[in-house]
């Protein structure tokens, strides 16, 4: 079986919440950790079977926990490190000038 790996990161708590929606779902994977991923990181890491797509792995985990966490998905190792160099996980300015045209319509 061929494996690929896709790492996640996200606000503080969206370990606990992905890793128990990707438990009940139906999808062949395997978690792993990067570094001392227990000391309250941000970030995790998957194996998943190759046949398995992206949107699988986010329809597994869920909309509402996503935009919940802010929950961010690479496939390379080299996407996730430079997206830790300069993360944040405040509203973007794109995502304050969504929200207060939501706020005028509502």
């Amino acid at each position: 079986m061929d494996w690929i790996t896709l790492y996640i990161s996200g606000k503080p708590g969206f370990k606990q919440e992905a890793g128990r929606k990707l438990e009940q779902s139906k999808l062949k994977l395997m978690p792993g950790y990067i570094g001392n991923s227990a000391s309250g990181s941000n970030y995790d890491m998957y194996w998943v079977e190759k046949q398995t797509s992206l949107r699988a792995f986010k329809l597994a985990i869920g909309a509402k926990t996503i935009w919940r966490y802010r929950i961010k998905f690479y496939s390379s190792l080299e996407e996730f490190i430079q997206s830790q160099e300069g993360e944040s996980t405040d509203f973007t300015d794109g995502d304050k000038a969504l929200i207060k045209e939501m706020r005028k319509s509502a």
